[in-house]
């Protein structure tokens, strides 16, 4: 019997929270296209390989709890809580390596096609972790921000 949509993410969850990011590329087809992905890098899993293991890097203790997982049609929408401490990168987002802890929540959709995940969008609570950690929001050029 072929896995559920649901089951795939579970199994790409365990993946991602137990580092085995070889395990991943049996979930993902070929064209796969990462919505939520740093808008300076390509959209790619390979990218989000890497930024998951500079995220390992800075963040340590990191447990990830899914808390809502459901599926209709060919997506899946999964909402987890992340928790941790900042203990490498410092200056990450102007926050010192201090071993503060973070609490924060993410939202996921993943969109299938043929058992395989095509495409996916996520969200974070980015502002809420800069600020339990004490770091400081980029500030954009005035002539930038003038402009728009």
């Amino acid at each position: 019997m072929a896995a559920s949509n649901k089951d795939i993410v579970r199994k790409v969850q365990d993946a991602w929270s137990q580092n085995r990011l070889d395990d991943l590329d049996q979930y993902f087809a070929p064209d796969f296209k990462a919505n939520g992905n740093d808008p300076s890098g390509p959209p790619t899993l390979a990218a989000a390989k890497a930024a998951h293991s500079m995220m390992n890097q800075t963040f340590s203790e990191r447990k990830i709890q899914t808390l809502d997982l459901l599926e209709d049609g060919d997506k899946v929408f999964m909402r987890n809580r992340a928790t941790g401490k900042h203990t490498g990168g410092d200056g990450w987002m102007g926050a010192p390596a201090d071993g503060k802890a973070f609490d924060i929540e993410s939202w996921s959709i993943y969109r299938f096609r043929d058992g395989k995940i095509v495409e996916s969008w996520g969200m974070n609570e980015g502002i809420r972790l800069i600020m339990q950690l004490g770091g400081q929001l980029p500030q954009r050029p005035v002539a930038a921000a003038a402009s728009r």
